[in-house]
């Protein structure tokens, strides 16, 4: 928040609060997870996978990477712009295309598997 008045640009708001946010998450699951050993298909599942398998959400964005999904979120869900979206990301607003493009047919792809 202190950099707050140092924002040249308000409408710019939402990326710069993204970007905070996304890096805040970032730097927190990798110290909570650098310690914790990896778990093997034989370990005891996820209690969240649970949630997630009820909600079906998890086979329809099971083969979008988390580079794909996280475009897809910030640009559909939180309505931001293709500029907004690099700016949050820290990657040229081409590569935001590619991978939404990317996560678009995938998306799509298995949408089609799912009515086949």
């Amino acid at each position: 928040m202190r950099g707050l008045p140092r924002l040249k640009e308000p409408d710019r708001f939402a990326a710069w609060l993204f970007t905070i946010a996304r890096r805040s998450v970032v730097n927190q699951l990798r110290e909570k997870y650098a310690d914790q050993p990896r778990l093997t298909q034989d370990d005891e599942p996820d209690p969240a996978d649970h949630v997630v398998d009820r909600l079906d959400v998890r086979r329809l964005v099971g083969g979008v990477s988390v580079l794909e999904r996280e475009v897809l979120v910030l640009f559909h869900l939180e309505d931001l712009s293709l500029e907004e979206c690099a700016e949050v990301l820290a990657v040229p607003v081409g590569t935001v295309k590619s991978r939404l493009h990317r996560a678009r047919r995938l998306l799509r792809e298995e949408v089609d598997r799912d009515l086949s």
